[in-house]
């Protein structure tokens, strides 16, 4: 189950709300896996399909709430549920957690025909007009659980930059690579961690490689994945979170540097324009360019308060806009929003939702 998912089925404040039954959705045991065909996940659906039905029919539900896939061939899957949904005639909220594509795509239109959508933000809503009306798409973005606030008195030595994520093309360890590459050649002084898992082991070998031929290797050093106290230690002990992705919706991670007050250098990618304010909390770079990345942090990493000023100004932004707090209370009122929408608030006084919660993992 997803940490955001995790976050809804234990939300107590829905759970005073609405009368929530949760049918947990799993079928992937790891990262690789979720983009794999087998027997075992066909057998997983037919499972949920079957208990969708029984529930449907045994307790009536005044609504559906669905994490659903918007894309890839977990959405082919998740229509199966969808069908069952449709048959049952229950109105069907979707809580979309990735970007929209094909959305001119007659399954598209089949699927969200009819239904309410929750988005992470209003960027992320720019594919659906074609399939869903705007006045029933709302937006919540996710939220993450507070910490302890870090001390950020300032410390000699290097500055310390982070990369936390899972090491794939994708999240842009190669580009940040080569742009510390840049800082090096010019003589700009740091050090960077890479954290997060590892998925292919080769590609792992390939940005090692790529350490050694920049000649960073006393300087950038790969440790693992990061969860839990781990990962606020790593927080803790750096300056500057840098996450030069080329394909996100809302990564968590940004919410995370952000509430550990650290300034937060990523791309115009995804919902990451609106989490982060340029200039205020942190910058963004075109994705897959590691000489703007290279410019951005050479003005950056010399500037111990400007880093400050921008962790300090990020700390705040997530405490007004990303607690996990505020995230529950937006989705509270979404759902409020779409039932009453939809005249089920006359049904009765604390209406029934089932949250499929599950996710991939």
């Amino acid at each position: 189950m997803t940490v955001v998912n995790q976050m809804v089925a234990d939300s107590e404040l829905l759970a005073s709300l609405f009368d929530v039954e949760v049918l947990p959705l799993a079928f992937a045991r790891s990262f690789e896996d979720l983009d794999r065909m087998s027997v075992r996940k066909l057998v997983r659906t037919m499972m949920t399909a079957v208990r969708l039905v029984h529930v449907l029919v045994v307790r009536r539900p005044d609504a559906v709430y669905f994490t659903l896939a918007p894309a890839g061939a977990a959405f082919y899957r998740d229509c199966m549920l969808v069908a069952i949904m449709k048959v049952a005639g229950v109105p069907r909220i979707y809580h979309l957690h990735g970007k929209v594509t094909r959305a001119r795509h007659a399954l598209h239109r089949w699927a969200f025909d009819g239904a309410w959508l929750i988005h992470l933000s209003e960027r992320l809503t720019s594919g659906l007009p074609n399939v869903v009306p705007r006045e029933r798409v709302l937006v919540v973005p996710n939220g993450v659980a507070d910490q302890e606030p870090i001390d950020r008195t300032p410390r000699r030595g290097r500055v310390r930059l982070l990369f936390l994520s899972n090491v794939t093309e994708t999240k842009g360890p190669m580009v940040l690579i080569a742009a510390l590459g840049m800082l090096h050649a010019a003589g700009i002084p740091f050090e960077a961690t890479i954290a997060g898992a590892v998925h292919d082991q080769r590609f792992l070998e390939l940005c090692k490689g790529e350490i050694r031929r920049h000649r960073l290797h006393k300087l950038v050093h790969y440790v693992g994945p990061a969860y839990g106290e781990r990962k606020q230690r790593l927080f803790e002990a750096h300056d500057v979170f840098v996450l030069p992705t080329r394909r996100d919706a809302f990564p968590l991670v940004a919410l995370e540097a952000m509430q550990a007050g650290l300034p937060v250098v990523t791309t115009r990618e995804g919902a990451l324009p609106e989490i982060v304010e340029v200039g205020k909390t942190g910058f963004l770079v075109p994705p897959g360019d590691p000489v703007s990345l290279a410019k951005c942090l050479a003005a950056l990493v010399p500037d111990r308060a400007l880093q400050r000023q921008l962790g300090a100004n990020g700390r705040a932004r997530y405490l007004a806009k990303y607690t996990q707090a505020e995230f529950e209370r937006n989705l509270a009122d979404a759902l409020v929003t779409c039932m009453d929408a939809s005249s089920l608030e006359s049904r009765a006084v604390r209406p029934r939702t089932i949250p499929l919660a599950g996710g991939e993992l």
